[in-house]
């Protein structure tokens, strides 16, 4: 499958997962895991529909493995969704479909107002098919940094932003409106968290790296902790900063 059909599977999975979330009266938890929402398995049923019809293997957060096919569709349905189900409009669904080589295509969409953030590997990224690159941001007094967790220190950053839905906020990494993002000290997320979001960050111009130096591109169950910064000079200065010991 070429990377432009792919990427308009994912735009048909993210509107099944839009509609499907639209129709939900429901709310709260769904009883069957302690951290997952009712709303995350009617979301996740709409987007594996799409893209097991589309004979693409799925490794999602909620459902799994499943599928055998050379191509791999790793799903977040629903990234941040303790603001969905709390109405805070800042959540979305993160699809990247992976081959042999890592991260293929990617789509992120805030479900709540509709942007749109999209990369294939090689050709740039955009927002509501518009490019976007990074800040370029370098020194960290005058950066504005997105954090999952909390600091136990006070790190002389201009700004920060903890914002609950990690996949955004490596997006508007790649737009520039946060100058980078990553892990506090004891905080990790998984692959269906960041993978869609790091390639479209990536392909904006965006410095990667992984906080302890574990692999970041992995088809497991397994926490990581990716840091994504405008600049090389900037993402250096944060791992050195974030892991040094205290």
């Amino acid at each position: 499958m070429a990377p432009d059909e792919i990427a308009n599977v994912l735009r048909t999975a993210a509107q099944a997962v839009k509609e499907a979330l639209e129709d939900f009266q429901g709310s709260g938890l769904s009883g069957q895991r302690h951290d997952q929402y009712a709303l995350d398995l009617v979301a996740d049923r709409a987007a594996c529909d799409v893209l097991s019809a589309a004979g693409l293997s799925i490794f999602s957060e909620e459902s799994g493995h499943t599928g055998g096919g050379g191509l791999v569709a790793v799903v977040d349905p629903v990234d941040g969704s303790t603001n969905a189900d709390r109405g805070i409009p800042f959540y979305c669904v993160s699809i990247s479909v992976l081959d042999e080589r890592g991260p293929l295509v990617s789509l992120v969409e805030n479900l709540a107002v509709g942007t749109r953030y999209e990369a294939q590997r090689g050709a740039g990224a955009t927002r509501n098919g518009a490019p976007i690159a990074v800040s370029g941001a370098s020194d960290p007094t005058r950066s504005i940094i997105g954090v999952n967790g909390v600091l136990g220190f006070l790190p002389g950053w201009a700004q920060v932003r903890t914002m609950g839905a990690a996949a955004l906020e490596l997006c508007l990494v790649a737009e520039g409106a946060l100058d980078a993002y990553l892990q506090a000290p004891g905080a990790a997320i998984h692959p269906w968290d960041y993978l869609a979001g790091m390639q479209i960050a990536e392909e904006a111009g965006a410095a990667i790296r992984s906080s302890d130096g574990r692999e970041l591109v992995i088809l497991e169950a397994t926490s990581r902790r990716p840091l994504v910064a405008a600049s090389d000079a900037l993402a250096d200065a944060l791992v050195a900063q974030v892991e040094a010991p205290r």
